[in-house]
């Protein structure tokens, strides 16, 4: 059993609608979670903070997460969002902890991080164990670049995928002072990089990989990827 110590912070709100749903999801993901990782993964504890944080999630689901050490998860909530009833309903409390999860055992394993290729292939991997866990392919944010801009952004990503100066803000947010990316790029190319690593090796699993480096992801995967996107253009 993977133990998920949920605190709940509410300084700028009430969240006690809410409460028993999400200590019931977060049980019932640290089950799905712990039978899917390695026990290397699952044996250590993971605080889990659920805030009420008006403005400061996805807006399009009123839910958002981050993490940004071993043990350490966020998710924070936007009772106020119009998405935020229908977004509990479809269970995106339960796939945004999971993602934050796969972040949790990557840190302790190998690391987030410091390059754009490193994240690439962090983002990508937590966001195919969501769907490995969850179904569904991916989010919005997974499928964000219009089929004619790929090309040319895989090729903006290639030159500065092991560049430790990368903007993360505009490439996953595209959010820069230097000219703007379209918004989610790096989750999109993330995941779809990911999953033509999974489709070229069958045996492999984002669960499994919390320790794979980047470099052996990217170095199958990225030809590939660029093919397939060749092909489609």
């Amino acid at each position: 059993m993977l133990d998920l110590r949920v605190h709940f912070l509410e300084a700028d709100g009430s969240l006690a609608p809410w409460r028993e749903q999400i200590l019931a999801e977060a049980e019932s993901t640290a089950l799905r979670v712990a039978a899917a990782v390695s026990e290397t993964d699952s044996a250590a504890p993971i605080d889990v903070i659920v805030a009420h944080r008006k403005d400061e999630t996805i807006p399009e689901i009123g839910i958002a997460g981050s993490c940004f050490r071993r043990g350490l998860v966020t998710v924070t909530l936007d009772p106020h969002n119009v998405h935020f009833a229908g977004s509990l309903g479809n269970k995106e409390f339960s796939r945004m902890l999971t993602h934050e999860l796969h972040h949790s055992f990557r840190h302790a394993a190998c690391g987030y991080g410091l390059t754009l290729g490193e994240a690439l292939v962090s983002e990508g991997l937590a966001d195919g164990f969501d769907a490995e866990l969850n179904g569904g392919d991916g989010h919005a944010w997974n499928h964000a670049i219009a089929d004619g801009d790929w090309l040319t952004l895989l090729e903006h990503a290639e030159r500065e995928l092991w560049a430790d100066t990368y903007d993360h803000r505009a490439w996953f947010f595209g959010w820069s002072r230097y000219g703007k990316l379209p918004r989610w790029t790096g989750y999109t190319i993330g995941y779809h990089l990911v999953k033509t690593y999974l489709a070229a090796n069958p045996g492999a699993r984002p669960s499994r990989m919390t320790a794979t480096p980047a470099p052996d992801v990217i170095g199958e995967a990225w030809p590939r990827l660029k093919a397939l996107m060749a092909a489609a253009a």
